[in-house]
């Protein structure tokens, strides 16, 4: 009876009033805890699925986007840059074309008058002009539209027509060399190989970054390593297959080099006074000169032309993923169905997101959207 007393008083007791609850509520306090923990590993495992996917794409797409401002480079920028050298270098007209009025002007304007090198604009009359700005979006490159000996309004296209295979192809303009002294003997010869060896280097650079992005482009390899390598719940073999997949068929670009293989350059018959006796033809077959033909610019192909209009808008990509194990034994994935998206855009500030040719562009960007 005692013992019975003693426990009636204990839970009349205020303090026994808030233990037993307590102790009631203990296992629900556990439950919550669990709850947070199991929630927190779900999380994390997402934001690492979505890390891993994140890099993975954009390490993929920012290959994509190296080479092509590297080809739109090639295009036209580099070599212009590097003929410049002789804009200081001038030529003096001949006593007749000086009588018309005509000054000196710079090596450099005597092949790109001809055709031999496009120029960044404003100034086309000389095609003379210093970098353009960084926040440019439109550097201007293109040949002197002025040029009625050849023009290349032809090559100045999506789908440039190539010469024919008989058909000699000046980089120099003739009418100019007609009325200035310009001495291939004298330093013609030096001139005409510095300006092939610009081009030749521009060519190998052209393929050197091709054969790189084919090597990083094919099966989606840089995105299937990078998602492997930030992940620990997939093999190496077949990580990321779903979005791998998605991405894959966007990736392949490919561009066509135009070539010249006979090209004609011209030299005066004189030296810098006396009788001129016009310009002479200096044929030189590249195939026979330099054992191949002389790359001039890249193009994009009609189909990469049109997986770079579907990357301007975007390609979404999806992938599911594994949660780990919890402590209720609640199988999420196949209720939830858990992945992780994004959407990658691989553009230029142009209309058709073709900035390779004509008019090349080196502004493709990268950007990742939920």
């Amino acid at each position: 009876m005692h013992l019975i007393r003693r426990a009636v008083w204990k839970l009349q007791d205020r303090k026994a009033q808030i233990l037993l609850p307590s102790v009631l509520l203990a296992p629900i306090f556990i439950l919550v805890i669990y709850l947070l923990f199991e929630t927190a590993k779900v999380s994390m495992t997402k934001v690492r699925q979505q890390f891993a996917l994140d890099n993975a794409a954009y390490s993929q797409l920012s290959a994509a986007s190296t080479y092509l401002n590297a080809v739109a480079l090639a295009n036209g920028p580099l070599p212009y840059r590097v003929m410049l050298y002789y804009k200081d270098q001038k030529v003096n007209p001949t006593e007749t074309a000086a009588q018309r009025g005509r000054q000196p002007i710079s090596i450099f304007e005597l092949f790109y008058h001809g055709g031999g090198v496009p120029a960044i604009g404003p100034d086309y009359d000389t095609g003379i002009n210093g970098p353009p700005k960084a926040e440019s979006v439109d550097w201007g490159l293109y040949y002197d539209k002025a040029n009625q000996e050849y023009p290349r309004g032809d090559w100045e296209k999506e789908q440039p027509r190539a010469p024919g295979s008989d058909e000699w192809v000046p980089v120099m303009s003739k009418s100019l060399v007609n009325d200035y002294y310009f001495p291939a003997l004298k330093f013609g010869t030096l001139v005409i190989q510095n300006y092939l060896e610009t081009y030749v280097r521009v060519g190998s650079i052209y393929e050197s970054q091709s054969y790189v992005y084919k090597e990083v482009s094919k099966n989606a390899i840089m995105f299937r390593e990078a998602y492997y390598l930030n992940t620990n719940d997939c093999k190496k073999s077949d990580c990321a297959r779903q979005s791998a997949a998605q991405l894959r068929p966007y990736i392949d670009l490919r561009t066509k080099p135009f070539e010249l293989d006979k090209i004609r350059f011209y030299g005066s018959d004189s030296g810098f006074s006396g009788e001129h006796g016009g310009a002479l033809n200096l044929d030189l077959p590249m195939t026979e000169v330099i054992k191949t033909k002389l790359f001039q610019f890249a193009y994009l192909e009609p189909s990469s032309r049109s997986k770079l209009r579907t990357l301007a808008r975007g390609v979404v990509l999806k992938q599911p993923f594994k949660l780990p194990k919890n402590h209720f034994n609640i199988n999420l994935e196949q209720k939830y169905k858990p992945y992780v998206r994004n959407t990658a855009v691989l553009e230029c500030p142009r209309a058709g997101n073709n900035c390779v040719w004509p008019n090349p562009l080196p502004k493709y960007t990268v950007t990742l959207n939920p």
